[in-house]
């Protein structure tokens, strides 16, 4: 490694330094809401479970950068965490690890699959296809299920084409997002109000059968590339008065 003159195997020296990288933490028994943010959070990395408290991902500097913050988000809450760089000795193989990663992915390309199969609004694609893309991007080891999931959504497309690129918003409906109020959701509910849904009910917490979400992840509204909710909402609109009489919404993003 240090000889001048020999060029060293990337994959020997991962292997050296270690292929995983694991977060070992205690959680406090309450609040159980905090238990719960930090298993979404996991989730959200993509992080799979070797043990109740230990958390693995293929070793990298974002998965490094995204273990530490959750470090730091778990040491804030009263609880204990550590981040270490591990390679498997005994027991779990890494073939057996990366089965572990597979399965989680399968899973999820399996619901959005049955997803795909009862969707009924271009909205509805639209966020099938970001889920889509969340996934593969955390599918380091090349899920079976992604080919049915892509072939799903590729049936999808005719669908969206055959409808129009905008979907009809809905009327007179419960509209739900996230707790705290911030501008991006103060813009779009203004936006829903006075343009879209008159007769709009606003409510706060999470993903519901019944109602709209909006600004929240997964919503049936909500960020799409750089536009934030609002700039969604108003082209989902696709009300030219809409267009003319809204302010212009850039100054939202920054502060979503």
């Amino acid at each position: 490694m240090g000889c001048a003159g020999w060029l060293v195997d990337p994959e020997s020296l991962a292997v050296k330094e270690g292929r995983w990288l694991l977060l070992i933490h205690q959680l406090p028994p309450k609040p159980d809401y905090f238990r719960v943010k930090i298993w979404r959070r996991l989730q959200g990395l993509g992080a799979v479970a070797i043990k109740n408290s230990v958390y693995a991902l293929p070793f990298s500097a974002q998965a490094s950068e995204d273990f530490q913050w959750l470090r730091k988000e778990i040491t804030a809450g009263d609880g204990e965490a550590s981040v270490c760089r591990a390679t498997f000795v005994d027991g779990l193989t890494d073939p057996q690890i990366e089965a572990l990663f597979q399965t989680a992915r399968d899973a999820e390309y399996a619901d959005l699959t049955r997803a795909a199969e009862q969707v009924e609004s271009t909205a509805e694609i639209a966020r099938l296809e970001r889920r889509l893309r969340d996934i593969t991007a955390l599918d380091h080891f090349g899920a079976g299920g992604r080919k049915t999931a892509e072939a799903a959504m590729a049936k999808l497309k005719t669908l969206k084409t055959g409808r129009g690129k905008r979907a009809k918003v809905p009327k007179k409906q419960t509209w739900i997002t996230r707790p705290d109020v911030h501008v991006d959701r103060i813009a779009s509910a203004w936006l829903i109000k006075r343009f879209i849904d008159p007769k709009a009910r606003f409510v706060f917490g999470d993903a519901r059968e019944g109602a709209v979400s909006f600004d929240m992840f997964e919503g049936d509204y909500t960020h799409e590339g750089d536009r934030c909710t609002f700039e969604t909402l108003l082209s989902a609109s696709g009300s030219s008065k809409t267009a003319r009489s809204a302010p212009s919404p850039r100054w939202c993003t920054t502060w979503t």
